[in-house]
């Protein structure tokens, strides 16, 4: 067994004994476990998992059968990402308490983030069974439905947990999500794959250029003398012809996707001529890849500096940034939008899966 593994059997082992230790006296009228979970919340909502524990092995002591002790625990063991010592504390919560929906709905989570695709269903639909008309319950297996790439399950659980509770942020969150993916209607299990990333990366982005949308199809009927590699467009190399292969692509799944895009020209390599597949796409790179895109398709390269030295009608982008040309581009053209009601398009903020292939489904069908 691996340190990691001891380390991990410990702490199951421990949280078990624990299980069974005497409870604690409380020390003042406060010193109760539904006290210590409440707060213990409060910290795992705020990301301060080490007091959020505190305060669970607290309720915990006071009263070891007390069910919300160990979803607590669980919680804090699924935010640490250590799934083992999650599940364990979350089936203990069931045991204490099978009627208990907010331990079914951890379970769920952690089955989910393990693949067990089944038995999280399993747990969100006891849930469900328990509280019909609780909104997180029905968030949750939607989330488990979107893992199952089930985008139409799951969208109908979001509409229905915003329907019992309207504010609940993370439920509107994740229901505009699966209408983007609807959308975007991803008919591969890579794009289908692509649209759960957040953030997308640049080789997944190569990756649905080259092959989920049909881009390459288009490019032929719009611009056949690109794959002809006896074209030679004045002072230039040969489109079609083969290119160089990044260094950081060697091994990478979408390295042929990445060749693909190098040489038409729809993706371009860094200045120390790497791709760096892995690296987060944001909405400046994005809009940028879009312009290379519609710029090569119209055979258009004025295209690229067509809106320099216009007024930005963006709050957060000067005029002169190397990206506002093509941000006005894909803007004008419906392939993304700025940030409402302030305008600002957000530059640097990364770009999710679902908003990146409807941004590429757009563009597809404007070839």
């Amino acid at each position: 067994m691996t340190a990691r593994g001891s380390l991990t059997a410990l702490g199951l082992g421990a949280l078990l004994l624990a299980g069974c230790a005497p409870a604690l006296a409380p020390e003042g009228v406060g010193d109760t476990p539904a006290h210590h979970h409440a707060l213990g919340m409060k910290f795992v909502e705020s990301g301060e998992l080490a007091r959020a524990s505190d305060e669970f092995e607290r309720a915990r002591a006071l009263d070891p059968g007390y069910a919300p002790a160990w979803e607590g625990l669980g919680l804090v063991a699924l935010g640490r990402n250590d799934l083992g010592a999650a599940e364990s504390a979350l089936r203990t919560a069931r045991g204490r308490d099978a009627t208990y929906v907010p331990a079914a709905l951890g379970l769920a989570r952690v089955l989910a983030a393990k693949g067990d695709l089944d038995g999280a269903r399993r747990e969100a639909d006891a849930a469900l069974a328990l509280a019909p008309r609780n909104a997180r319950a029905h968030l949750v297996r939607g989330q488990v439905a979107l893992k199952a790439f089930d985008f139409g399950g799951a969208e109908a659980s979001f509409a229905r947990a915003l329907e019992l509770d309207p504010v609940l942020a993370e439920a509107r969150r994740e229901w505009e999500r699966s209408v983007k993916i609807r959308q975007a209607a991803p008919g591969t299990m890579v794009a289908r794959r692509i649209a759960l990333a957040d953030p997308i990366r640049r080789g997944e982005l190569a990756a649905l250029l080259a092959t989920e949308l049909g881009i390459e199809d288009r490019l032929r009927r719009r611009r056949p003398e690109i794959f002809d590699a006896s074209f030679r467009p004045p002072g230039a190399a040969p489109a079609g012809a083969v290119v160089a292969t990044p260094s950081d692509v060697t091994g990478h799944w979408a390295r042929n996707a990445i060749e693909l895009v190098l040489r038409l020209s729809l993706m371009e390599t860094y200045p120390d001529l790497g791709f760096h597949p892995d690296e987060p796409v944001t909405r400046a790179a994005l809009a940028t890849t879009l312009e290379q895109v519609v710029a090569v398709a119209l055979n258009d390269a004025g295209l690229k500096t067509r809106y320099l030295g216009q007024a930005s009608a963006f709050p957060d982008v000067r005029s002169d940034h190397f990206a506002y040309n093509a941000i006005v581009v894909v803007t004008t053209r419906g392939l993304m939008e700025a940030e409402r009601p302030s305008g600002a398009f957000r530059l640097e903020a990364p770009v999710a899966g679902p908003d990146a292939l409807l941004a590429l489904r757009k563009l597809a069908e404007g070839l």
